[in-house]
């Protein structure tokens, strides 16, 4: 009885072995054919073995638009196993500039606006370290270090103290502050700066407050200063923001220095944004700069001179100032040209070649706002869409420079080619938006609707509640976050043209977006639906 107890327990185990073989060799065949479509990476690290023997220390100084894919992309299970990151910033949150004047105009709440660095580093197993960039060493040896203020706790106050890390590559995406606005008598001191963007709500929430609480039955003259996309964006924020929280509508004057709002654009657009500025009562002032700022007057004058060559002065009363006047390059280039010799403009801005690689520096790069291009082409504006579009870039060129050290080549080096347009949108802080792309105007919700849709998309690939796991990452990702993928059926040209013409509620915001990325892609198509739109009776502008 006994034997054949144990007989059968032998078969039991044989049988439960035979199972578990068949079973794993089952599931490793549907593994290796139904495997998920690899992201785009960079071939030669996919196996993620280490670059050599020696860890290699990236730093990363700011938290940038482009910054934000890095510290992504390079996550812990990505990333070679030999490379550590280490990420410099002074807030734990980035404020993603594209949707300040929505969070202005009430359209976002604070969540929306910003991507959380700490969080987000720390999912990707960044070192994360709050503190102030004030110095940068090059020693004789090939030691590189970076001097970073960083603030301690002791006993219930806060100390100050210098702490050193060295890096093999660097990083700079900073960001920019904002022109004369420390320099011009008085701009400091009684106007908004709309840098950092961070403070920019938080002060407008102050000053109404206080509105609201002295001076709630008075006219408010606000005076936005500055007529790029900024400025305009502001100045319809604070009418969307202020109409109908005071007794009066707010007076809102926009100065300009040129002979119109962005004289850049094709006449079309210009017409358009005329338009749209008249339709939301906003005062436009060209031909003005500001000479000096006191606490109830703009002093100005005028660009160009009278019959008798002189130019006039007039001074501005203000309620509220919001100082938005383009973009001026942070100290810190400046401290690092005395302290290294690090190449930079006359301005400031970082010169990089079109690897984002530093001039002088081939261990240092740069990105978005802070640097200009050198190559053979003009370098662009200082615009957040060429920051998130050379993210992908950067993230390639920073492995690749530690894949070959000190010895790369710019060949080997992947090159930032940066569009010579793209679509620009404008809120108008009430449900619709203006666009520009191709030399025409776009307006109406869907326009608004294609904006939120761009952002919140970007947005949402850094929040933690989105992250993936570790293990659902495959390699390095070096994709553009909205990368395009034309439909199985292209739109008529005839039905496209008439589709962004339209100014009413019932636009497909979607199939628009699509329209506009296939003239992106295909000329002749582009030219076609042009030629459409530019002959139609339905043009509004």
């Amino acid at each position: 009885m006994s034997d054949m107890i144990s007989w059968n327990r032998k078969f039991i185990v044989c049988y439960i072995i035979l199972v578990s073989v068949i079973c794993t060799v089952n599931i490793s065949a549907f593994a290796s054919t139904h495997k998920p479509p690899k992201r785009q990476s960079i071939t030669h690290l996919m196996n993620r073995q280490p670059l050599d023997n020696n860890m290699q220390r990236i730093v990363l100084i700011g938290g940038g638009h482009a910054h934000v894919q890095v510290i992504k992309a390079l996550n812990k299970h990505s990333r070679p196993s030999n490379i550590h990151v280490t990420l410099i910033d002074l807030q734990s949150s980035a404020t993603y500039s594209g949707m300040v004047p929505g969070r202005v105009a009430k359209l976002y709440n604070l969540h929306q606006t910003r991507i959380a660095l700490d969080s987000l580093a720390k999912w990707s197993d960044i070192d994360f370290i709050c503190g102030k960039v004030v110095g940068m060493s090059f020693s004789n040896d090939g030691k590189k270090i970076v001097l970073v203020e960083v603030k301690d706790g002791y006993g219930g106050t806060t100390k100050k103290k210098e702490v050193q890390f060295e890096f093999d590559l660097v990083s700079i995406d900073i960001g920019c502050t904002t022109r004369l606005h420390a320099s011009l008598p008085g701009a400091e001191k009684y106007t908004i700066s709309t840098r950092p963007i961070s403070d920019l709500v938080l002060r407008i929430q102050q000053e109404e407050e206080e509105m609201i609480k002295k001076q709630p039955n008075e006219v408010q003259e606000v005076v936005v200063v500055g007529g790029g996309a900024a400025g305009i964006e502001l100045s319809l924020a604070i009418r969307a923001r202020w109409n109908d929280l005071l007794d009066s509508e707010p007076s809102i004057t926009l100065i300009d220095n040129s002979d119109a709002l962005l004289s850049s654009e094709t006449d079309a657009c210009r017409s358009a944004l005329q338009i749209i500025m008249k339709k939301y009562n906003i005062n436009v002032r060209n031909n003005l700069t500001v000479d000096e700022v006191t606490s109830t007057h703009i002093h100005v004058k005028s660009t160009n001179s009278d019959n008798d060559g002189k130019r006039t002065h007039e001074k501005i009363p203000y309620s509220h100032c919001i100082w938005a006047t383009g973009a001026e390059a942070h100290t810190l280039s400046f401290d690092l040209n005395k302290e290294i010799g690090l190449d930079i403009t006359n301005r400031g801005w970082i010169r990089v070649n079109t690897h984002m690689q530093s001039l002088s520096h081939p261990s240092v790069f740069a990105a978005g706002d802070c640097c200009e291009i050198i190559g053979d082409k003009k370098s662009p504006t200082k615009a957040g869409v060429y920051a998130v579009r050379s993210g992908p870039i950067l993230i390639e060129n920073l492995i690749r420079y530690l894949d070959t050290n000190s010895n790369t080549k710019k060949s080997e080096l992947v090159t930032y080619d940066p569009q010579d347009d793209f679509l620009k949108l404008i809120m108008c802080g009430d449900g619709t938006a203006l666009g520009f792309r191709f030399g025409i105007p776009i307006y109406g919700k869907w326009v608004w609707k294609l904006k939120d849709h761009i952002d919140t998309k970007f947005m949402d690939l850094f929040d933690v509640n989105n992250l993936p796991k570790y293990n659902e990452e495959e390699g390095i990702d070096t994709a553009q976050y909205d990368a395009y993928e034309a439909p199985t059926e292209q739109i008529r040209v005839e039905d496209a043209a008439k589709l962004l013409l339209r100014r009413d509620d019932d636009v497909d915001y979607q199939t628009a977006w699509s329209v506009i990325r296939e003239m992106n892609t295909n000329v002749d198509y582009r030219k076609e639906v042009l030629r459409i739109m530019n002959n139609s009776p339905d043009i509004w502008w």
